[in-house]
Formats: C-alpha cells, sequence, structure tokens
C-alpha cells in the first residue's frame, strides 16, 4: 500500500468526486445520490435486516429501497472494481475507485447519513459542515495512528459501522437542543458562534470517535483490496525478503553525462501500466522511452539521444498516481 500512503494529497484532492456525480434526475437505483446514505432504521427490525440487495428488493421493492439508500452495496461495488483494477495494474482507475470508497466510508461514518431522520431543523449542514469548518473546529480534528485488518466479510463489516453510527444519532439531535437553550437560538435565521460552540462540546468526545473509526475503517478496506488482488501478503505472514525492500524508485542515467546512449533503470513495487518519458526543459516532450504494462521488479531501458541537440533534459517515470524525475545532460 506504499503508493497509496505516499499519494495521500491525491485521495485529499478526489475526496468529493463522488459527490460532484449527483445527479437529481437520475432515480434509478443505481444512480449516485443513494450511495451516499442508509436510512437503516426506516426499515422495520432493522438491527437484524438483510444484507443482502437482492432480498432486500424482493422484501420491500425497489423504490423503497432505493429512497433509503444503497450506500453498503456501492461500497461493495467499488471494493469489487477496485480489486480487478489492481489486479491489472490499472492505477489510474484504482486511484479514482480507493478515492469514492473513502467518501463513502465518511459518510457512513456520519450519524445523519445512516437515519431516516436525517436534516431534523437543517442540522445536517449544522453539524456536519458549519461546525467542521475551518471557522468553528476542523482544526480540533485528530487521528491516533493505528492498525489496520483484513476484512474477511465485507458487507457484515459495512453494515457494523453503519449500525453504530446510526446508534450514536441522538447525540447529534440532543446536542442540537443542548446548544439551542445554552445559546438562545431558536432555529430561525443563522445559527450563532455560542450554538457551534455548546454542539461542539457536547459531541466532541463521539465526533472524534466516528473521525477515528472511519480512517480504521478506510485504511483497512485498502487494505483488504491490496490483499485480495495479491499484491500484498495478510499481516503475520512473512512476505519474501527482496518483495519487502522493494520500492518505486528511479535511478540516475548512466553515463551522465551522455553521448548519445544511455541506460535508465528503475524499480517496480508493483506491476502496471508505466509511462517513462524525456522532456526538454521548456516542458516539451521529446521522447517516450516506455509506455507499457510492466512487472514488478528492476526495469532498464537504454535511451539513444543521437537525434536531440545537446543540452539538459529531464525524464520522468510514472506508475499510477506516484512519478519520480531527474535530469540527464547530453553533450556531443
Amino acid at each position: 500500500m506504499q503508493l497509496f500512503i505516499q499519494d495521500s494529497s491525491f485521495f485529499a484532492l478526489h475526496a468529493s468526486d463522488a459527490d460532484g456525480r449527483v445527479n437529481s434526475s437520475d432515480t434509478s437505483l443505481y444512480a449516485e445520490a443513494p450511495r451516499h446514505y442508509l436510512d437503516i432504521d426506516d426499515y422495520p427490525n432493522f438491527h437484524n435486516l438483510p444484507h443482502s440487495l437482492d432480498t432486500l428488493i424482493a422484501l420491500y421493492g425497489w423504490e423503497r429501497v432505493k429512497d433509503n439508500g444503497t450506500l453498503p452495496w456501492a461500497t461493495m461495488w467499488n471494493m469489487d472494481s477496485l480489486v480487478n483494477q489492481l489486479r491489472r495494474g490499472d492505477w489510474t482507475r484504482a486511484y479514482l475507485t480507493a478515492s469514492d470508497i473513502g467518501h463513502y466510508a465518511g459518510d457512513a461514518h456520519q450519524p445523519l447519513h445512516n437515519t431516516w431522520n436525517y436534516n431534523p431543523g437543517g442540522l445536517h449542514s449544522r453539524y456536519e459542515s458549519t461546525m467542521l469548518s475551518p471557522t468553528y473546529y476542523l482544526s480540533q480534528l485528530y487521528i491516533v495512528p493505528d492498525s489496520v485488518h483484513y476484512v474477511s466479510s465485507r458487507i457484515n463489516f459495512i453494515f457494523d459501522y453503519i449500525l453504530h453510527s446510526n446508534s450514536v444519532v441522538d447525540t447529534v439531535i440532543h446536542g442540537d437542543t443542548y446548544a439551542k437553550a445554552i445559546s438562545g437560538w431558536n432555529g430561525s435565521g443563522t445559527a450563532p458562534a455560542a450554538y457551534y460552540t455548546a454542539l461542539w462540546d457536547y459531541t466532541r468526545v463521539m465526533t472524534l470517535d466516528q473521525m477515528q473509526r472511519a480512517t480504521e475503517t478506510l485504511a483497512s478496506l485498502w487494505y483488504t483490496a491490496w490483499v485480495d488482488a495479491g499484491l500484498i501478503l495478510p499481516t503475520g505472514v512473512e512476505a519474501p525478503p527482496l518483495t519487502r525492500a522493494m520500492e518505486f524508485s528511479l535511478a540516475q542515467n548512466y553515463p551522465n553525462p551522455c553521448n548519445p546512449t544511455t541506460t535508465i533503470s528503475y524499480t517496480l513495487p508493483v506491476g502496471g501500466t508505466v509511462f517513462l518519458k524525456v522532456f526538454a526543459l521548456d516542458g516539451r516532450e521529446v521522447a517516450t522511452l516506455v509506455s507499457e504494462n510492466q512487472s514488478a521488479g528492476r526495469q532498464q531501458v537504454v535511451f539513444d539521444a543521437s537525434r536531440l541537440a545537446s543540452g539538459a533534459y529531464v525524464y520522468r517515470l510514472q506508475l499510477g498516481g506516484f512519478a519520480q524525475t531527474k535530469k540527464l545532460l547530453l553533450l556531443k
């Protein structure tokens, strides 16, 4: 998972992509909008709700199931996609799918995404967006480093954390009542700062716990996908030393300066589609040395620069969302 760890900024940038795909005119069961919530307590005996989407549709009809949300199954669909994308080295799609899984895991840990009573008196945005904005308490959020674990039953795991989120819905609602009483705000117009201070005081412990749980959930889902794709061994199994030591790296070309040929070596921790290109210092691409699927391990290519003018150039190696660049000098 080192590539995911190294490219955390990519996931931050694409964390809200799923929101951008919401289309209110799409009323199908597989639309984007229902993927962001599960009104689980709208179903009778919801603590024992069938986990099979087909069974649920047979019991309650697809329209009710769609209206109540498809969050657990959307997470499952994306996990299946991520495993297959990792397995075939489709890093571009894998990064985007992993971002979507992060979004759905985050939604599943927002209590008001897991109840039919999701927006009493406009509380949804006050709690989820405004209270946790830079204006108020975003800077108070923190995550304690912890260990991932392999998820043997994904659907059960997903329903477990959704049920936990549903169990703390009352904390948010009671916090709203408390904050109104403390601040004197009657719910009309814009809530004052005193309201958000009181709401944070009341919900702080629960909110921090949910954020911690969401982070651990996402890390474990990603880890599970990498294991199921055969890219890493599950915890507790000793990996071969070569595999463990292998990292994404681009070596300095040799010889450097060169005239006119030089060798470029690099190491891939996993297989995938690899691009190795050479650019002039003004950004123009002057050569494509590699554009193909390659296996994990050490690779090298000989670059013949005989058609280029003397001068400095840069060469760039890319595998999925991770890249390295180095400079070479051509002297004829």
